[in-house]
């Protein structure tokens, strides 16, 4: 059990963002699950909605605006609180970092030289990157922007599974396709915008 910095009151390390005594703002316990911060499960298919939804509710209360007239102590830890929760939804709104992320608290990680893609993969790579830098026109661009979020699609698909049996090796092994994909997402989408145009 902690304890509250203003009256000492003890209370629950996690979900209680202000004192049920003095009704202060909390420290921001030094949690590594940024799943708990939201208090949902901890699963690579979450509910976004219900992520950005807890985000925002969160933020609502504690954005560091609400504490404008209060002392220098809650400024500082409503501050630090929002990065936190920043940090927090930035990591599990998107599919490759809450991935990296579930590794993390696994006590897992990939290695920069572990070898999880073959020679065949990466020789794909190059040719989707090709294809994209020949693109003639947008649409050709958009076509394969299409192509290339379905494949991401089936790669999450494909780490969900892999979470769920436990397979971590396996996981790795597609969480780094999917680092590849993204970056061909960068990459068409940065064309499309340099060409002033939004997908």
């Amino acid at each position: 059990m902690l304890k509250c910095w203003k009256c000492g009151v003890e209370k629950e390390a996690i979900k209680e963002v202000f004192c049920s005594k003095c009704n202060f703002i909390q420290e921001p316990h030094d949690t590594k699950n940024f799943f708990q911060l939201f208090d949902i499960k901890e699963s690579f298919d979450i509910d976004t909605k219900l992520l950005t939804n807890s985000y925002r509710r969160l933020q609502n209360i504690i954005h560091p605006d609400k504490f404008s007239n209060k002392s220098s102590e809650e400024k500082n830890i409503s501050q630090e609180y929002s990065s936190l929760i920043n940090r927090a939804y930035n990591t599990l709104q998107l599919p490759l970092n809450r991935a990296l992320h579930i590794l993390q608290l696994k006590g897992e990680k990939i290695d920069e030289d572990q070898k999880v893609v073959d020679t065949e993969f990466l020789m794909k790579i190059m040719e989707i990157n090709e294809e994209i830098e020949n693109a003639e026109n947008p649409e050709q661009l958009k076509m394969l922007n299409e192509q290339n979020k379905r494949v991401i699609s089936e790669i999450c698909k494909k780490i969900s599974i892999c979470f769920k049996n436990n397979d971590i090796e396996e996981a790795k092994r597609y969480i780094v396709q999917l680092k590849y994909y993204n970056s061909i997402s960068h990459h068409v989408n940065g064309i499309l915008r340099t060409r002033g145009i939004v997908d």
